[in-house]
């Protein structure tokens, strides 16, 4: 009798952790995505509960809409993936979560408000009441404000706060910080219209400056792009050592090649005509990150200063072989 007690209370147990844990849904999946947990990885698909522990990953141009609770908000684009470490209904819903990769999009602005956390990599942010945008990319570690305000802890200084519409806080992959504006910003902006799910009419929260609405940076690629349609290459697709002649814009080379291959997707998803490329370098093979193919040095050039620089993308220009 006391076994058939106690096992009924661990039943009882279990199943109320399995509910506390099962306050996070998946609403929404455009494209492919997958959810890994302790006993295997399977399909994203809606009305998915996410438990605490699972790991959401995209993969190229999917998008995944996620509710917190009965009103928080989260969508997640360009490759993201996402951790949850807790999700909580009640009085105020609370949310705790690491991106590890891409873009995620948080609106805790419910009623009662939501509390959601959320570490992107060193910066950790309390949004609580608010809306914000977050990457984790090739740009670095950035958080903007769209509505309400952020709370941000930074390891190795002091804490921050935005509570402007559109500012942001990035820590650059060399590891300093930098305070931004998100509609001046071309990896932010791409980041926004990622976010943003096909026939859903969701004004962005920056429009309520006096600034215009961002334009995403495959704007002024595809300009740039038409200003030299005539020496430049159609844009590579997969990852390869083909030779070609011509010059191109060289933005990262490691002896890595998954380092390089997911800085090339980081680009692609940004628009931007990129590929992986082999190279042997005293006898060592070699991958680069390689944007466009152009027919002089010149033309690589004036791409690089007029497109790239501007995204705040550094490079050096080297031939083709």
């Amino acid at each position: 009798m006391l076994l058939r007690t106690v096992l009924i209370a661990l039943t009882l147990l279990a199943s109320g952790s399995a509910w506390a844990a099962s306050e996070l849904m998946v609403t929404r999946v455009e494209g492919s995505a997958r959810v890994t947990r302790a006993d295997g990885v399977r399909p994203l698909s809606a009305r998915l509960p996410l438990l605490n522990g699972d790991v959401v990953s995209l993969s190229g141009s999917s998008r995944v809409a996620l509710q917190l609770d009965r009103s928080g908000m989260i969508s997640l684009a360009r490759s993201a993936e996402l951790q949850v470490y807790d999700s909580r209904g009640g009085g105020a819903a609370v949310g705790r979560f690491k991106l590890l990769s891409g873009t995620a999009r948080l609106d805790s602005r419910g009623r009662p408000a939501q509390d959601i956390r959320l570490n992107v990599g060193s910066l950790k942010a309390r949004i609580l009441g608010a809306e914000a945008i977050a990457t984790n990319d090739a740009a670095g570690e950035t958080l903007c404000v769209l509505a309400g305000a952020l709370e941000i802890q930074t390891a190795g200084a002091p804490d921050a706060r935005l509570d402007l519409p559109g500012s942001c806080l990035r820590r650059t992959p060399d590891g300093l910080l930098r305070n931004l504006r998100l509609d001046s910003d071309p990896p932010m902006t791409t980041a926004l219209a990622a976010s943003e799910f096909r026939g859903e009419a969701q004004p962005l929260a920056v429009a309520a400056t006096s600034k215009p609405a961002p334009t995403p940076i495959i704007a002024p690629v595809a300009a740039a792009a038409a200003s030299v349609a005539s020496t430049v290459a159609a844009p590579a697709t997969t990852t390869g050592g083909s030779k070609a002649s011509g010059w191109t814009v060289v933005v990262l080379s490691l002896a890595s090649r998954d380092a390089v291959d997911q800085r090339t997707q980081s680009l692609l998803d940004q628009g931007l005509p990129a590929a992986t490329r082999s190279a042997e370098v005293k006898g060592k093979a070699m991958y680069r990150v390689t944007v466009g193919e152009f027919a002089s040095q010149a033309q690589a050039r004036e791409y690089s200063r007029n497109t790239l620089t501007k995204a705040g993308i550094e490079g050096w220009i080297s031939p083709l072989f």
